[in-house]
């Protein structure tokens, strides 16, 4: 999927769109059709929602970001958020500089 390499705002405005579709635009139970329509997986929806949605992660510190980072850092608690956290390298960092490398398929 192209998901995995779609970063910075493009993940923002793709949420935010999402969810006004959701919200405004569609029937009760209907977007769930639009999304087979234009080739979406609900779950992959969900995800652009959910990051969209948290003004913490909507910054330019976190633009670089792709989608599965952003994804984990929004289902995380906010205690958790800008606690250090140790790598298996060694490497200590908070959550917003950690990088997801993609999976070659």
């Amino acid at each position: 999927m192209f998901w995995r390499f779609i970063g910075g705002q493009a993940i923002f405005e793709i949420g935010r769109r999402l969810k006004w579709v959701k919200e405004n635009d569609l029937a009760h139970g209907e977007f769930g059709k639009w999304l087979q329509n234009i080739d979406i997986q609900p779950r992959m929806a969900q995800r652009f929602i959910k990051v969209a949605s948290d003004p913490e992660l909507n910054t330019t510190s976190m633009s670089h970001l792709g989608i599965a980072a952003l994804y984990e850092i929004a289902t995380m608690p906010e205690t958790e958020r800008d606690k250090p956290q140790q790598l298996d390298s060694g490497k200590v960092k908070k959550p917003d500089e950690m990088a997801v490398i993609p999976v070659r398929q």
